[in-house]
């Protein structure tokens, strides 16, 4: 009896193993591997298209010559937690109760080039600084909250920020989880940035820190 109660603990044990192993992953690693760079997301988390949202991020007409030589200096990518997935969720002046990032490399012009500064960097999605947000004007945005700033070296290549800030959009406290960072020689820009509501962000702190420190760039 003892034998065989051995033996069917071991079959027990043997059958987890593999079950373990064929579980889905919990994560999507996502790459662009010409850039050598990479982050990873939850495993549900749907991709959505950037058209709309590149558009709106470059302030270019997507019908105009600009537009065209972005979609050449631009790859981007977004993933959102929402049941209705959507790339505005990113720039909506609605609640949004689910996070997204949204995560972009660009090849910079010349002009983008000599304007590259740290608090560009800072300033490359909503107005941070100090001075940014003096000359900014959007009754929308207000309640401004700086909750980290941190100067990044994350390899020989590379050097920029991660800055943590809270907005309120139409009353609702937002929390904005940017990375941004530049190639050495100044030509290209990495960017990733998580958004969602403050209780969001608070709630799926953990989660949300794990996408952020993923993001990678890899020295070419």
């Amino acid at each position: 009896m003892l034998k065989r109660a051995i033996h069917t603990g071991a079959a027990v044990i043997a059958l987890a193993a593999v079950t373990l192993g064929c579980a889905a992953p919990e994560y999507t690693y996502v790459k662009n591997s010409d850039e050598k760079t990479y982050f990873k997301v939850p495993q549900d988390w749907r991709q959505t298209s950037t058209d709309e949202l590149d558009g709106y991020l470059s302030g270019s007409n997507p019908d105009s010559a600009a537009a065209a030589i972005r979609q050449q200096l631009w790859w981007s990518v977004a993933y959102d937690a929402s049941s209705i997935p959507s790339a505005v969720h990113l720039i909506s002046y609605d609640a949004t109760d689910e996070p997204i990032v949204y995560a972009r490399v660009a090849k910079l012009t010349e002009p983008e080039r000599n304007a590259v500064s740290l608090d560009m960097l800072r300033n490359s999605v909503l107005p941070v600084t100090a001075a940014a947000r003096e000359a900014a004007e959007d009754p929308r945005l207000s309640d401004f909250e700086l909750l980290s700033d941190d100067v990044l070296t994350p390899s020989d290549g590379t050097h920029g920020v991660r800055v943590v800030y809270d907005y309120a959009i139409t009353g609702v406290m937002h929390t904005f989880d940017l990375t941004a960072l530049l190639n050495n020689t100044g030509d290209r820009l990495y960017l990733l940035l998580i958004r969602c509501s403050t209780s969001c962000y608070r709630e799926r702190g953990d989660q949300l820190d794990t996408i952020a420190t993923s993001f990678t760039v890899r020295s070419k």
